[in-house]
């Protein structure tokens, strides 16, 4: 068997998409490509990617090293109501990144190239909303879209995950010709009633790559492993999010950031903080301190 966490990030994710970030103008992520691959390939990982947000800088940081893949998750919208949602894609050229680019701004034009293109991808986590817009009409509209879905995304709520795997399994032809009907959206791929899932961590934070993951029958080479996950010869393995994952994520981050902005500044105390974060990710009391501390 062969197998890749198709969803992480590194420190060259854009600027974050969860609210309280962006309000403090926090980074996406602060985690090194080169140690997410170290990590990566010490937990089993046969294949090893990262899909920062638009950007490919981090995968390029990795290109050299083997059984490496580059990819990205692209921001695109419902062109009529600016709905927002991730799509993971995987083995891309830096000139079908450019491309992409050209096309994202709106969902049936990237879907359109991604198809003509031959691109390996999936709508990320479809059932968690990413500005608060998503809803039924949305969904059924990608159901008609596209073929992959993440059937396990190890960062948002394990419900999520359940719920979007007994979705799309209950799907039918009957039922795909009445959203096809109600959209006057024709389906896109083969059998639209039967989706392909796979699996991603969505680490932000390095602490739980490979959490979720995408497992295939063993693949001698990434083209092959891809080729494979475009097949639906392939399934997610691993867990979904819970709202400890989700903490800790959040509180590295912000750990970093306070170490990456405010180290010299804020002097003994600076540490302190640091060694108040460092214990609470550990598990442990952050209040109680050693006179010596």
């Amino acid at each position: 068997m062969s197998r890749c966490d198709l969803h992480i990030h590194s420190r060259h994710s854009a600027r974050s998409e969860e609210w309280l970030f962006r309000r403090f103008d926090f980074p996406d992520s602060y985690s090194d490509p080169k140690q997410l691959y170290e990590q990566l390939r010490k937990r089993g990982m046969d294949y090893v990617t990262i899909t920062d947000h638009d950007s490919i800088d981090g995968c390029l940081e990795i290109a050299h090293l083997p059984r490496t893949f580059i990819s990205e998750q692209i921001t695109t919208y419902f062109p009529h109501d600016s709905c927002k949602l991730h799509i993971l894609v995987w083995g891309i050229s830096e000139q079908q990144h450019h491309d992409i680019e050209s096309v994202r701004e709106n969902i049936f034009d990237l879907q359109r190239y991604l198809q003509r293109a031959r691109i390996a991808h999936a709508v990320a986590h479809p059932l968690y909303s990413v500005n608060g817009k998503l809803e039924a009409t949305h969904l059924e509209q990608l159901i008609l879209l596209f073929k992959h879905f993440e059937g396990i995304n190890g960062l948002r709520d394990a419900l999520l995950s359940d719920l979007a795997q007994t979705l799309f399994k209950q799907l039918t032809p009957e039922k795909i010709d009445v959203l096809a009907n109600r959209h006057t959206v024709a389906p896109t791929h083969f059998e639209p009633w039967k989706k392909i899932l796979v699996g991603g961590s969505d680490d932000h934070g390095g602490q739980f790559v490979a959490s979720s993951f995408t497992e295939t029958p063993a693949a001698e080479s990434a083209e092959q492993f891809l080729k494979l996950v475009r097949d639906g010869d392939c399934m997610p393995c691993g867990q979904g999010g819970t709202p400890l994952i989700l903490s800790h994520g959040f509180y590295n981050t912000v750990a970093c950031f306070i170490q990456d902005r405010f180290h010299e500044k804020l002097g003994p105390g600076g540490a302190l903080l640091e060694k108040m974060f460092s214990r609470f990710m550990e598990g442990r009391d952050p209040t109680e301190f050693t006179l010596k501390e």
